[in-house]
């Protein structure tokens, strides 16, 4: 009754949250709050199953019984086999109904049942781009089925309002990129959620932090914790701190600290996001009875060019341990890190689909570029095979594009290969290095 109670109370807030608090907001968000249940050999994957549950209910009332029967198979692979449901959910809302047991101690079988608020315009969106529905989809004149205008308002500049909360610090929402660059096809929306579902991350504290070291790598371990516990993709922190102390004369001699060395750290680690820590601590003690309190900042980054894609802050309540003052401030680090890292990685992904909406961003040198005439020619069958080219600089020993392709780094090589093989004089193109999402060819004249 009491998990319960608070399930109501957590819901009641979020609502209180929307702007201005009005009852329009409070019947929008009851009217998208759906119920779901789940089974699964953990409490994890049975809490996940029941989210998507209460996705899929979202859905068949967007669409209707018949058409999400009909569309079932597209619909598993691009929405309900995704490995982040908290991308299609309000997570503060949840409502924790059931959770019990039906197998044995050795042998678990949870099931979970719950009330969450659906994150429409998220769902709407991947119904779209897969023209699943009333939007220029097979199922669009089904009795009952709302059409893109039925849909929640998005936030502003079309990204959705849920995000500021609980002391969480949010980067203004940029402009929709579907309305500048289009709507995704469908096999490019598959690329973005694949792109996005195997995302690997890299977590670093603020190299300017004062906070005490010990405290930073236990902040960075429960992160990384997080993200293994969740099947996300994650850099051993090991391996940044041994490129961080062994490698600053390269960072200095390859950059001119033009960027910052975490951002080339993750470059060279083939982060496609990092995420960067800032802790501020305080604790007192009384007798035997110490506490601690946290403020943790998480900032959240793209790897390739260094973008701010938004940030998390959290306040942790004030901690107890009788063991000492470090250890109280320590409980109150972890518990804080932890309980940010599903809004973290939640905004990450949502940013991101922003952010791919034309493609991944790919920084192209190619040096040897003396005939002004020839890199033209290469510049505009390139642009035909991609989703945007941008030319930075050329001069004879270089030329450097801006391109933003819906394939990986390995695809766009051979793209790059096919591309000069039916240009005059550039046969001989080569490869020369590849680093994160920037490469280099030399013209081979």
């Amino acid at each position: 009754m009491m998990l319960a109670l608070l399930g109501v109370v957590a819901f009641l807030g979020a609502c209180a949250s929307a702007p201005n608090g009005s009852a329009e907001d409070e019947a929008t968000a009851e009217a998208e709050t759906y119920h779901g249940v789940g089974r699964g050999e953990t409490l994890g994957t049975a809490m996940n199953a029941a989210k998507i549950d209460a996705v899929r209910n979202a859905v068949i009332d967007l669409i209707g019984d018949e058409a999400e029967r009909r569309h079932e198979a597209t619909l598993e692979e691009v929405l309900y086999s995704t490995r982040n449901p908290n991308r299609y959910v309000y997570n503060e809302t949840m409502e924790r109904l059931r959770s019990e047991n039906l197998g044995t101690i050795d042998d678990m079988e949870m099931l979970f049942e719950l009330r969450i608020r659906v994150d429409i315009p998220a769902v709407q969106s991947v119904l779209d781009a897969h023209r699943i529905g009333a939007r220029g989809g097979s199922a669009g004149d089904e009795s009952g089925a709302h059409t893109a205008d039925d849909a929640p308002a998005a936030g502003t500049n079309g990204v959705t309002e849920r995000a500021v909360a609980d002391g969480e610090v949010e980067v203004a929402a940029r402009a929709d990129r579907s309305e500048a660059w289009g709507e995704a096809t469908p096999e490019q929306q598959r690329f973005i959620n694949r792109y996005i579902d195997t995302m690997t991350y890299m977590v670093y504290f603020n190299q300017d932090s004062e906070v005490d070291e010990f405290l930073q790598q236990n902040a960075i371990a429960q992160a990384n914790r997080y993200l293994a516990g969740n099947d996300f993709i994650a850099v051993d922190s090991a391996q940044v701190e041994r490129l961080r102390r062994e490698q600053e004369y390269v960072y200095e001699a390859e950059t001119g600290r033009e960027i910052g060395m975490l951002q080339w750290i993750a470059q060279r680690l083939n982060a496609d996001v990092y995420i960067e820590i800032d802790l501020e601590t305080s604790h007192d003690s009384r007798a035997d009875s110490h506490y601690g309190t946290a403020h943790v900042t998480m900032r959240i980054f793209e790897t390739s060019t260094g973008q701010l894609l938004g940030a998390v802050t959290r306040q942790s309540p004030r901690t107890f341990s009788r063991s000492g003052a470090r250890e109280a401030v320590l409980n109150a680090v972890q518990s804080t890190v932890y309980q940010a890292m599903p809004v973290v990685v939640e905004q990450s992904e949502r940013q991101m689909q922003g952010y791919l909406a034309r493609g991944v961003r790919y920084e192209l040198v190619i040096q040897n570029t003396l005939d002004a005439r020839m890199m033209s020619e290469f510049r505009r069958r390139l642009r035909a095979e991609v989703s945007d080219l941008i030319t930075v600089s050329q001069t004879a020993d270089e030329t450097r594009y801006t391109v933003f392709y819906f394939g990986r780094v390995d695809d766009l090589e051979d793209l790059l290969y096919e591309t000069s093989e039916i240009v005059p004089g550039l046969q001989n193109m080569y490869h020369v290095i590849t680093r994160g999402n920037s490469m280099t060819f030399d013209t081979g004249l």
